[in-house]
């Protein structure tokens, strides 16, 4: 299912403020369970007149879009620290805080009850340049000679994120600093070169 993005509003002002507002009704509306962002429940949520958001907004996938712009954000940027560990430690810092915030949580769980396929797709197309922008970094090491060459990057991103998602959604708690280091540290020893 592709979806047509919203139209941006103009920055600053009156219609920033509106975008703003509006998006932060649709995260909390995913925070607390529902992906049902239609414009009746968004206008009670964010005070915005149902008309404003039918002409700004005029379906749920546009809706959910803006929410998911507004929600990563620059919050999962890839990094380039120069090396392989330097590069997993940062992404898996991020991407643990990311992980745990209860917007995140709530969508996560959302997409794993599989009851709102239409959802999951949305979801699923707003974070493939996130997804595309995390194998770059497991490239860029293989292009470095750091990874064994035959290594997916795919599996590389799905090992790294893996718990990092799913501790916060089975055992409602953000992993401490410490796990975080270590799991980074098993993903970048197990993906690491062969010693020559």
């Amino acid at each position: 299912m592709t979806t047509t993005a919203p139209a941006r509003v103009r920055a600053g002002g009156r219609s920033e403020e509106v975008r703003r507002r509006v998006a932060t009704a649709c995260l909390e509306l995913l925070a607390e369970g529902s992906s049902d962002l239609g414009p009746a429940q968004v206008a009670r949520r964010s005070g915005v007149t149902r008309a404003t958001i039918y002409r700004w907004w005029p379906s749920r996938a546009a809706l959910i879009a803006e929410a998911l712009t507004e929600h990563t954000g620059v919050r999962l940027e890839p990094p380039d620290t120069g090396t392989w560990a330097g590069d997993v430690r940062a992404l898996a810092a991020a991407m643990a805080a990311f992980f745990s915030d209860p917007v995140e949580v709530s969508q996560n769980l959302i997409m794993a009850n599989g009851h709102d396929p239409d959802f999951e797709q949305l979801v699923l197309e707003h974070y493939a340049p996130l997804f595309a922008a995390w194998r770059a970094v497991v490239e860029r090491a293989r292009s470095r000679g750091d990874l064994a060459p035959d290594l997916d990057a795919d599996a590389v991103v799905l090992a790294l994120a893996s718990p990092l998602v799913l501790v916060p959604l089975l055992f409602h708690r953000a992993l401490r600093a410490d796990e975080v280091v270590r799991h980074a540290d098993l993903i970048v020893c197990a993906a690491a070169a062969p010693s020559q």
